[in-house]
């Protein structure tokens, strides 16, 4: 007769992050940073659409968060092995997205919004090896298209287009 198998897991208690996952605990993390941020903006002036106030904008960032939080957290999957693989991190990406704020930032004031944005995204997007210059270029001119329109043309957003110097 054949003894039963044993199924009981040895690993102990299972901790937070067994139970619901790295996906779930960001999303928590991420819905409770938005409605800090929020309730924060609540205590600054919030002025309207046309006329914002210091509150206004990080009101809405603040929500947008915790709908993005909501939206990971809905549809996140449980736990899953992975095996014990280790992943390293990826130092291009992060490196690309940390210089695009920075070039974003400088070239924003000496150079103006059509420069600045164009360089952030193209410098973002070869921060994926799955990107081409030639990709990263195209996605550049639209956003840099998308961004004029909305903040030049839209909201009348008092920043350059071009500046020099």
């Amino acid at each position: 007769m054949r003894e039963p198998a044993d199924t009981t897991d040895r690993r102990g208690p299972a901790t937070l992050v067994d139970r619901l996952g790295k996906d779930r605990i960001g999303a928590a993390l991420l819905t409770m940073m938005g409605a800090s941020i929020s309730a924060l903006a609540l205590t600054y002036r919030m002025g309207t659409a046309t006329r914002m106030g210091p509150g206004y904008m990080p009101f809405f960032y603040g929500m947008f968060m915790v709908l993005v939080g909501l939206a990971i957290g809905v549809f996140s999957r449980g736990h899953q092995e992975e095996g014990g693989e280790v992943t390293t991190v990826n130092w291009r990406g992060w490196l690309c997205i940390l210089g695009a704020l920075i070039a974003f930032a400088i070239i924003g004031v000496y150079g103006g919004l059509v420069p600045a944005t164009f360089i952030a995204v193209f410098v973002a997007a070869m921060g994926s090896a799955a990107n081409s210059a030639r990709t990263a270029a195209l996605l550049a001119t639209g956003l840099v298209v998308a961004a004029v329109v909305i903040f030049s043309y839209g909201l009348k957003l008092q920043f350059a287009l071009f500046a020099w110097g």
